[in-house]
């Protein structure tokens, strides 16, 4: 028993003494292995925050494989010494310390680069919004979001502002997409309402037209996208009842545009135009009308019909306007040269004709044929050439006409009758006998001689209205000073406006010869050589009596006749 014992005891105190030893080795320095300990809760602290600023995993990944492997190790296991985990503790406070610095960095680097991201986006949404605007799209608060956000980002601090930022961004983009998307819903509408329309459904129409006006003001009224969402929804039950309405009246339709197609066609010979390419797509519209369509596609077939239809139109115009042209073009040419005027004053023969000339006003209707994208200008082309023959052609009458100037010329006669000007209050002026009359409901009220435009600057033929009228006003030269055709500026007691770009009828206190050839080099009586020795810069001059009295004789629906 004694033996027994005595090993017992010894057992103990070898067990004792190797737990002793190993408790020991384990815990190594405290000082060292607290330091470990609060280097991975500031990293772990960082991580928690770049999580909660919006860095992804994806973003985050390389540090996270360093975080994982370094909280799965362990320190090493010693018997008899506290330096391999001390040393152990030592490397793991080294590491954490780098991870944090490494995590640092990169929050530096993608908050710098989501800064300017933030910043693009901003302006995309700014630009977005100043598209909408012009649209004629409500804005809403976008401009003062806009401002409060850009302000925010101008504060921002961390990645976590310019996350915020983004996300307002965000919801504003949406806001305005949403905008669109329900102004594309009224505009199809607004195309339902004119497809009606042309369908002469008049009841459906005025019906359509009324809530279409209606939805426009919810449109410009409404205040966020809860209302859009609910304007969407009454847009959709109004546009399905209006596809039923006109699904019902589609052959109406196709048969008026098929109709004004045809008709269209029906005139390019006489503009001696080859009908036959709209002729052979006019049969293929006629058999496609023959098949179902849904109103995409009927859409679709009115916008590939009257697409032709404006062609031909288009075509047809531009033709009699091109023959227009030629022939005032042939009128000058025949004219012009075979009556020129001698000028003893300076020994110079001049055009009388001058204002209908290429480098004056003769090209006005080739130049608004050139330009032209309508039906609109083309019409405006054709007439301009019309008006520019006619005018030149009444010119030519009037040249031969031995009637003195206070009296009824026939020429004017002929221009009140062709520009159903018979009533009303028209002034008449006739270029080559420098001359003015005023008539009232076809009577010659007045008679004025005058002194119009030069031939570097000849007054503008035409049919004109009154744009202007100014008592006094200050006339300024648009010529340099050392341009021969400067003037000083010159008080103007009464002028009236006819035409863009400063064509007056007015008071011209210098001169004191006025009739014909007063518009050519001439000697004038008041000895101002400079000033009157040579016609207007394109206005037409009277004496001050004779201005004053026009101007108080007449008013803004006066019309004007220059020829």
């Amino acid at each position: 028993m004694f033996g027994h014992s005595r090993w017992g005891r010894l057992v103990v105190v070898l067990v004792l003494s190797v737990s002793l030893l190993t408790t020991s080795s384990c815990a190594g320095d405290a000082q060292v292995r607290q330091q470990a300990m609060e280097n991975e809760q500031r990293f772990s602290q960082l991580l928690h925050s770049a999580r909660q600023f919006g860095f992804t995993a994806d973003v985050l990944q390389p540090i996270l494989t360093q975080y994982t492997s370094l909280r799965s190790s362990q320190p090493p296991f010693s018997f008899f010494s506290n330096r391999p985990v001390d040393d152990y503790y030592l490397a793991l406070a080294r590491r954490y310390l780098l991870l944090h610095t490494q995590l640092r960095g990169l929050i530096a680097v993608n908050t710098q680069r989501f800064h300017a991201q933030v910043q693009q986006e901003l302006q995309s949404v700014r630009d977005l919004s100043v598209k909408d605007q012009k649209a004629g799209l409500p804005g809403w608060t976008f401009s003062s979001r806009l401002s409060q956000l850009q302000d925010s980002l101008m504060h921002a601090q961390n990645f976590g502002d310019y996350v915020q930022v983004h996300k307002g961004l965000q919801q504003v983009a949406y806001d305005l997409h949403a905008l669109e998307a329900t102004s594309s819903r009224l505009s199809a509408l607004h195309n339902l309402l004119a497809l009606a329309q042309q369908a002469q459904l008049n009841t459906f129409s005025l019906s359509l037209q009324s809530a279409y006006q209606n939805d426009q003001q919810l449109f410009q009224k409404s205040s966020s996208v809860a209302s859009l969402h609910l304007l969407d929804g009454l847009l959709h039950a109004q546009s399905q009842q209006a596809t039923v309405v006109l699904i019902q009246a589609m052959p109406t339709v196709i048969s008026i545009h098929l109709q004004e197609l045809t008709q269209g066609i029906q005139q390019l010979p006489d503009a001696h135009l080859d009908p036959t390419p709209y002729q052979e797509r006019l049969t293929i519209y006629q058999k496609q009308a023959a098949s179902p369509m849904n109103v995409l596609s009927f859409q679709h077939f009115l916008q590939r019909v009257d697409h032709d239809t404006f062609a031909v139109k288009a075509d047809a115009l531009r033709e009699e306007a091109h023959e227009a042209v030629r022939q005032f073009h042939q009128d000058v040419d025949s004219w012009s040269f075979s009556h020129l005027y001698y000028d003893g004053y300076d020994g110079n023969s001049y055009a009388v004709d001058v204002s209908y000339l290429n480098n004056n006003f003769g090209l006005d209707a080739e130049n608004l044929l050139s330009q032209a994208t309508t039906l609109d200008d083309l019409q405006a082309a054709l007439d301009t050439a019309r008006t520019l023959l006619f005018n030149h052609q009444l010119m030519e009458m009037d040249y031969d006409d031995p009637t003195p100037y206070n009296q009824v010329h026939n020429a004017d006669m002929q221009a009140l009758h062709h520009y159903q000007l018979m009533q009303g209050q028209v002034i008449v002026i006739s270029l080559c006998k420098q001359s003015l009359r005023l008539y009232q409901n076809g009577q010659l009220v007045r008679s004025f001689l005058v002194t119009t435009g030069r031939p570097e600057r000849p007054s503008p033929p035409g049919v004109w209205t009154v744009l202007n009228r100014l008592s006094p006003t200050i006339f300024k030269s648009s010529d340099p000073p050392t341009s021969p055709l400067w003037y000083p500026n010159t008080v103007i007691q009464h002028a009236i406006l006819f035409h863009d770009g400063g064509y007056f009828i007015h008071d011209s206190w210098w001169r004191v010869n006025y009739g014909p050839d007063t518009e050519f080099p001439h000697h004038d009586d008041s000895g101002d050589e400079h000033s009157s020795g040579s016609g207007s810069h394109g206005c037409v001059n009277l004496t001050p009596a004779e201005a004053t009295w026009l101007y108080y004789n007449t008013n803004w629906n006066t019309s004007i006749v220059v020829y």
